[in-house]
Parts: structure tokens; C-alpha cells; sequence
């Protein structure tokens, strides 16, 4: 208990149960270097016997403070086999700190069996180190897996890490992964706007549509999150500045809403809004609104992109009549 005052740690030491499950309590020896709480969090974590929430709590505490071997190699059990969904993909997230050989054969071994939900959080896992990226990416090259497994946004993700050996097997199952030229764009928000005048939107579909595609990150009346600007005082009765914001995202990103690139010593790379920081540590929220903190002397690099967080190509999903609904809802009054 080096770093807690004398006092403090006394009480600590009072309050302290090998039997607890109180996640303050643990967060807190663990800060202190207790060897009994780290056992305990992972005990509780492994604990099928345990509740979920319990559980959860203790994976989340092993993913800020959990660096042992032993670790790894028990959480790394969790994917796979009887666990629920919810665990796995707590172990999941976990596992992301860690460069690691066996983590990536473990995740590709077990691939095959996990649901979408599951498989896209491993993709994620995956393809955040070159390394397992490259592992990944020839299971596609090799036709265990179609390209259309990955996502786009996946894809701007691999790109990166700006390693020759990715690029060359996107290049070759998905093409050239770029923004838009601006006549590319141009043309588009022109096509669109076209799609707009041919007739009327579905208010009902639209509001189902922005549920779907926009609330994970924007907030509209009181549906959605926080992550990009809340859309409810936009400009939304200006289908022309509209248009231009979905089409091309890039034009004007404010401060707090810029996208940070963080690549840690170890090589994985993340994106996200830079939430917080501080001299010891910086965190990063992404688009899945999760909240990554690295501290800063795990850090290689830190720079902001000139490519938000939100994706070019949102509306190329929708047919016609989707994006008229859609528009119809982001330009409704309440």
C-alpha cells in the first residue's frame, strides 16, 4: 500500500474481506497493489457461480489494472465454450490490451462458432494489431471467411496501421479503402438531392431509420447518444447543409468532436474522441461509445485526424425511399 497514507491504509486493511465482492473496495487495493484483491477480482471474474453483474465488474477492473500472465490466460477461457454473450464480450474487450500470439490463435480458433455480435467485437480485437490483423485477413485471402465479414469502418481501421502486408490483401478483396474525391462527393450529395425531390419520406420508417444508423453516436429529440453533436438545435431545416454534413463529414469537424489516432508501444492502434486527459493517462471514446484509457507512458503516438469519426458512406446503404425517410425525421419539428 505504497502510495495511500498511513491512516488510509489502516482503514483499508480493516475494511478488507478475502470474501468481498464490493468492486470499490477491490478497485481500490488493487490501485494499492493488493495481491489479495487481484486474486479476488480474478476469482469472482472466472466464477460461473457468480452473477453477471458481479462478474462484469470485476472484468471491467481486470481491463484497467489486470497485467499478469495469469490473467490473460484465465480470461482468454472465457471466450468460447458456455459463457454467456455478455462475458465474452467483456473478455473481449479485455483481451484488447494485450499483444499476445495466443490471444490471436484462441479468437481465430474459435471464430467460426460466435455469433455477429460476437465475431465483430473478435474482428475488432483482431485487427487492432497489425499482427493479428495480417493473421485475420489471410483467413479472407484464403476463402475462410468472405470479405463482406469486415466492415468499412473496419477497414478505414486497418488502414492505420499503414503496413504493406494489409494493404495488399484489401487491395485485393476490397479495392482501393479511401475517402471520396470531391467530385466523387459532389456527385453524390447531387444524386441524392435528386432521390429527395422524387417524392415524400415516411416519418414513422425515418425515425426507425436514425434509431438504426444515427442515434449510436447523435442525439435527436431524446433518442440517441452524445458522442458526435446533438442534432436536436442543428440546422436540420436546411436540407442542403444537411446533405453536405452526412455526405462529407470531413468538411468541418469542431474540437471536441476531432477523431485522435493512438498507437501504443506495443502497436495497437486506436481512434476515438479524446474525452480525458491527464499527465498520467488519456482516454479515448469510439464510435461503439466505449471509453478506452492508456496511460501515457504506453503511448508512441498521439494526433488528431482529419477524418472524422463519423463514416463517408452512411446514406450509400439506403435505398431511395430509406434516405427520403430518414430526412424526413432529422427535418421534423416535434
Amino acid at each position: 500500500m505504497k502510495t495511500l497514507p498511513p491512516e488510509l491504509a489502516d482503514q483499508l486493511t480493516t475494511i478488507w474481506d478475502d470474501k468481498t465482492t464490493d468492486p470499490l473496495i477491490i478497485r481500490v487495493a488493487m490501485r494499492l497493489d493488493s495481491k489479495a484483491a487481484y486474486d479476488r477480482a480474478l476469482a469472482l471474474a472466472t466464477d460461473k457461480t457468480c452473477t453477471e453483474k458481479t462478474r462484469l465488474d470485476m472484468l471491467a477492473i481486470l481491463r484497467e489494472l489486470g497485467d499478469s500472465q495469469e490473467c490473460r490466460d484465465r480470461v482468454l477461457k472465457l471466450v468460447g465454450g458456455s459463457e454467456t454473450p455478455t462475458i465474452q464480450l467483456a473478455a473481449l474487450n479485455l483481451l484488447s490490451r494485450f499483444a499476445d500470439e495466443r490471444i490471436t490463435e484462441r479468437l481465430l480458433a474459435q471464430y467460426e462458432k460466435m455469433h455477429a455480435t460476437l465475431r465483430s467485437e473478435t474482428r475488432d480485437v483482431l485487427l487492432g494489431r497489425a499482427d493479428s490483423a495480417f493473421a485475420f485477413l489471410q483467413e479472407i485471402d484464403q476463402g475462410t471467411y468472405p470479405p463482406t465479414e469486415v466492415t468499412a469502418d473496419q477497414l478505414r481501421r486497418v488502414a492505420l496501421h499503414n503496413d504493406a502486408r494489409l494493404n495488399e490483401i484489401v487491395r485485393k478483396h476490397w479495392g482501393n479503402i479511401r475517402a471520396g474525391t470531391p467530385e466523387e462527393k459532389l456527385a453524390e450529395i447531387r444524386r441524392i438531392s435528386n432521390d429527395l425531390r422524387a417524392g415524400s419520406g415516411n416519418l414513422d420508417q425515418g425515425k426507425l431509420l436514425f434509431e438504426k444508423h444515427c442515434a449510436t453516436c447523435h442525439k435527436l429529440f431524446d433518442t440517441g447518444k452524445t458522442i458526435g453533436p446533438d442534432l436536436t438545435k442543428a440546422n436540420r431545416q436546411d436540407q442542403s447543409f444537411l446533405l453536405v454534413s452526412i455526405v462529407d463529414p470531413n468538411t468541418q469537424i469542431r474540437k471536441e468532436y476531432l477523431n485522435y489516432v493512438l498507437v501504443t508501444v506495443d502497436g495497437r492502434v486506436l481512434n476515438g474522441l479524446l474525452v480525458e486527459e491527464s499527465p498520467a493517462s488519456v482516454t479515448l471514446l469510439n464510435a461503439k461509445n466505449e471509453r478506452t484509457t492508456v496511460s501515457r507512458e504506453d503511448i508512441e503516438e498521439l494526433k488528431a485526424s482529419p477524418v472524422s469519426l463519423m463514416p463517408e458512406d452512411l446514406l450509400k446503404k439506403l435505398t431511395p425511399q430509406q434516405v427520403r425517410d430518414l430526412f424526413q425525421y432529422l427535418q421534423t419539428k416535434k
